[in-house]
């Protein structure tokens, strides 16, 4: 609560931080602090929903080749359960340690790849929010903002300051979903 009072007060007493408001002719008045939501930029823009989709059929595809492979490794185990009843202690005791190495290291490939897939997907997110760095300055040059924040670090404000309709609409006019601007 008392966030809240010193945050009215700021806005109250310290003009550098203005908040837009309704004018008679129903425009909105300038904002030297702009608002964004960058989880809407990366999940409602064509070019993160791109990315999103190609994250999620490769993960598809990855929970698929996992499965076949658990499938092939269970049965290997079972036959190995079976060898068990005809193979000497040591022999048995060999492939066993064997087998599950070797599962190990497969475990631990397969667990590398996911990484790999999450970290492929949150690196296109940055690139699409580095190329959407010249979209929202020429917003925030249009409003004459001094900043623009992203949404999860404030509190509470306005909803006239927060820009995250137009910088979508911006971004999918001047990108796309991103594969005519690929490097």
């Amino acid at each position: 609560m008392r966030l809240l009072c010193i945050l009215f007060c700021l806005s109250v007493y310290c003009p550098a931080i203005t908040i837009a408001q309704e004018t008679d002719t129903g425009e909105a008045s300038f904002s030297s602090v702009l608002t964004i939501d960058i989880s809407r930029i990366a999940r409602e823009t064509q070019y993160g929903q791109r990315i999103f989709k190609e994250f999620e059929n490769a993960q598809s595809e990855l929970v698929e080749s996992n499965t076949v492979i658990q499938s092939n490794l269970e049965a290997e185990e079972q036959s190995l359960v079976e060898l068990r009843k005809t193979l000497a202690a040591d022999e048995f005791r060999k492939l066993a340690v064997e087998f599950d190495e070797r599962a190990n290291a497969i475990r631990k490939e397969r667990a590398a790849l996911e990484n790999t897939l999450f970290e492929l997907r949150d690196e296109n997110i940055n690139k699409l929010l580095q190329l959407s760095v010249p979209f929202l300055q020429e917003i925030m040059l249009s409003y004459k903002a001094s900043v623009i924040i992203d949404r999860r670090n404030i509190v509470l404000s306005n909803p006239m300051v927060d820009i995250t309709d137009k910088a979508i609409e911006l971004i999918n006019d001047k990108l796309g979903d991103g594969t005519k601007n690929a490097d």
